[in-house]
C-alpha cells in the first residue's frame, strides 16, 4: 500500500491533537488486543489519542507508536495481506524497539484484520489497541474472532465530571456558593442534552440538530446496514416507543401491542430481535430485576435506559424524574464498565410489589440500594420512597440506603435504618 507510510508519517508530524482527559484509562502493558467499543460518537478515537499521550509521557518515543485510521480514503481497498506492511514500516522507523505499539482505528474496514492481529500478538511483543464501528464490529464479535486474545472496554458518552471538564470547569473542594450555582446550571444542560463530546459547547438548537443526525446514523448505519433491516419505518417506530418509555419497565408483548395499535405489523419474535439489536449497538441498556434466582432475574421484564440523555430531548420529552433516573443508571453502568466489572446493577420489586430503582451487588451480596426521587419534600412522596427502600433493606439484608434527589440533602432514620438523601450533582461528583 503506497499511502500507508504517508499516513503513518503524517501522524508523527502532526502529533496527538489537543484533548480533554476521559476518566477511563486503558491498560498499556497487556499482550492482548485492547478494544474500545460503544455507541458511535462517544469518543473512542480520542480515547486512543489519550492512551498514546500517556505512553509518550511514560517515555515511549512518538515514532514508536503507530496510529492508523482505516477510514482514511487513502487506505481504501487495503487487505489483510497488506497489513504486514505495518510491521515492515515499524521496523524501518524503530529498528531497536523491543515492544511494538499499534493503534488501529476502525480496523473492521479491512477484511481479515483479526488474523493479522492474532499473528502479531502470538509472535511479537506487541501492544495493540483497536476500535470498531457498531455498524460492523461488536464487543462479543471481537472476543470471538480474537479467540481470547482481547480485552474490551465499553466507552459511554461523557460522565458529568467529564462534561464539566469539557466545559473548562475545574472546581476544588470545598465549593463556594457561586461554584455550586454554576454546577447546577450545567447539570440542567447535561440532563437535557446529554454528554456526547462533540456537542458539549454547541448552542441548544445546534445540539438538537446534531443529536438528530446521530440518531439517523444509528438507524441507517448501525441497524439497517448492519442487520439488513427491511422494515425501516417499523424500526423507527420501535426506537420512538423505546425512547418515550425510557426508565420504565417494558416487555416485548407491550411493544408488540403499541406497534399494532399504530398500524405497524411485526411478529413478537422479530420485535425481540430488533430490540436485541438496540442493546448490541449500545443504544439502550436493559436492567433486569434483582433476584437470588438467576432464572427469575433473567426472565424478568427489563427497565430500559438510554445511553445518552439527549435522545429523549429530540422526541420532545421533558420528564425530569425519568431523566434523573436515566443519568443515575448510566453512571452506575459507567462505574461497572470502567472500574469494577463484577458489579451487577438491577432494580428490585419487593414482596409487596414496591419498586426500588437500583440494587448494586457483587454476586449475591447486595452492597447498596438506591432510590431516585426528584423532590422528597412532599410527605406522601417521601413516605412512598422510604417504605420501598426500608422493605428492600430488610429483604436484601443491606443497610447502605441512599435516595438521590435533584437538590435535597438530609439524613433520616426509619425503623432503625439510616437513609442518606444526596443531591444528584453531589453524587455524580463523588470520587
Amino acid at each position: 500500500m503506497e499511502y500507508l507510510e504517508e499516513v503513518v508519517a503524517e501522524f508523527h508530524k502532526f502529533g496527538v491533537p489537543e484533548l480533554k482527559e476521559r476518566i477511563l484509562e486503558l491498560p498499556m502493558g497487556l499482550r492482548k488486543a485492547i478494544a474500545v467499543v460503544g455507541l458511535r460518537r462517544a469518543g473512542k478515537t480520542y480515547l486512543l489519542y489519550q492512551t498514546i499521550r500517556r505512553l509518550v509521557k511514560g517515555g515511549v518515543n512518538l515514532e514508536g507508536v503507530f496510529y492508523i485510521n482505516f477510514e482514511d480514503e487513502r487506505l481504501d481497498g487495503m487487505t489483510a495481506r497488506d497489513l504486514s506492511k505495518i510491521v515492515e514500516l515499524y521496523r524501518k522507523y524503530n529498528p531497536e524497539a523491543k515492544t511494538m505499539y499499534l493503534f488501529l482505528d476502525e480496523i473492521q474496514n479491512v477484511d481479515g484484520w483479526e488474523r493479522f492481529v492474532r499473528r502479531i500478538l502470538e509472535r511479537r511483543d506487541a501492544r495493540i489497541f483497536i476500535t470498531g464501528s457498531s455498524s460492523k464490529l461488536l464487543s462479543k464479535e471481537i472476543s470471538t474472532v480474537l479467540r481470547g486474545r482481547s480485552l474490551s472496554f465499553h466507552l459511554l458518552p461523557l460522565s458529568f465530571q467529564e462534561f464539566l471538564r469539557f466545559k473548562g470547569v475545574d472546581f476544588r473542594e470545598p465549593l463556594i456558593e457561586d461554584e455550586r450555582g454554576l454546577i447546577k446550571r450545567y447539570l440542567d444542560e447535561y440532563a437535557e442534552f446529554g454528554g456526547f463530546p462533540e456537542i458539549v459547547n454547541y448552542e441548544e438548537m445546534l445540539k438538537i440538530r446534531v443529536l438528530r443526525e446521530y440518531l439517523d446514523l444509528i438507524i441507517y448505519k448501525d441497524l439497517v446496514e448492519r442487520y439488513g433491516i427491511k422494515k425501516i419505518g417499523v424500526m423507527k417506530s420501535l426506537i420512538g416507543i423505546v425512547v418515550k418509555n425510557f426508565a420504565s419497565r417494558i416487555s416485548v408483548k407491550r411493544l408488540h401491542n403499541i406497534l399494532l395499535s399504530s398500524g405497524n405489523k411485526l411478529s413478537k419474535s422479530k420485535i425481540y430481535e430488533y430490540f436485541s439489536y438496540l442493546e448490541d449497538i449500545g443504544f439502550i441498556i436493559p436492567v433486569k430485576k434483582f433476584s437470588y434466582s438467576e432464572m427469575e432475574s433473567a426472565g424478568s421484564i427489563p427497565k430500559i435506559y438510554l445511553a445518552d440523555n439527549g435522545f429523549p430531548t429530540i422526541y420532545g420529552l421533558r420528564d425530569a424524574g425519568r431523566r434523573m433516573e436515566n443519568i443515575v443508571a448510566i453512571e452506575l453502568m459507567r462505574r461497572k464498565y470502567y472500574f469494577n466489572p463484577v458489579l451487577e446493577i438491577k432494580y428490585y420489586l419487593g414482596r409487596n410489589k414496591k419498586e426500588v430503582d437500583f440494587v448494586v451487588s457483587e454476586g449475591m451480596h447486595v452492597k447498596k440500594i438506591i432510590q431516585v426521587c426528584y423532590d422528597p419534600s412532599d410527605p406522601y412522596t417521601r413516605k412512598r420512597e422510604t417504605e420501598a427502600l426500608v422493605d428492600a433493606s430488610k429483604e436484601l439484608r443491606c443497610k447502605n440506603l441512599k435516595v438521590i434527589t435533584w437538590d435535597y440533602e438530609d439524613e433520616d432514620i426509619v425503623e432503625g435504618r439510616k437513609i442518606h438523601y444526596i443531591p444528584l450533582w453531589k453524587w455524580l461528583l463523588e470520587k
